[in-house]
């Protein structure tokens, strides 16, 4: 019986050591895209209030190419193709929202939030279950 309690329990050290170092990185991941999404979402809240939001501008050369894409669609539909084709920026406001809906990360920039967002209601439901399981079995 002790023999192979000791061995489970030497497989439960192994298994957690190597799954350890993954989860720490997916941790680390959601956090920052939590982050992400918190910090762009205070500025489109507020986005009236920050000015700069209105008038800066991010070079295409730091963004992903889809944005240059875009950016000559929306040129096409306005009809400012000539007037506006040197100029080689998107608003800011376009980066910050993009950010917010996950599109900056090109097309599964979106499941991944929907990922995120599953991982955080499943978090939030058992953190809540466990909260209230062990309040039922304490003594105060």
């Amino acid at each position: 019986m002790r023999n192979g309690s000791t061995r489970s329990m030497r497989t439960w050290r192994k298994f957690h050591r190597y799954t350890f170092g993954y989860s720490k990185w997916i941790s680390l991941l959601s956090v920052i895209l939590l982050i992400t999404i918190s910090f762009s979402g205070i500025l489109l809240t507020h986005q009236d209030d920050i000015k700069p939001l209105h008038t800066k501008r991010v070079p295409l050369g730091v963004l992903p190419d889809h944005y240059e894409q875009r950016l000559d669609v929306t040129r096409e539909r306005q009809g400012t193709t000539e007037i506006f084709a040197a100029e080689q920026s998107v608003p800011l406001r376009w980066v910050i929202l993009d950010l917010h809906t996950g599109e900056f990360f090109g097309k599964y920039g979106p499941l991944l939030y929907d990922l995120l967002a599953v991982m955080m209601l499943v978090l939030g439901t058992t953190g809540i279950y466990m909260y209230f399981k062990i309040r039922k079995h304490s003594a105060f």
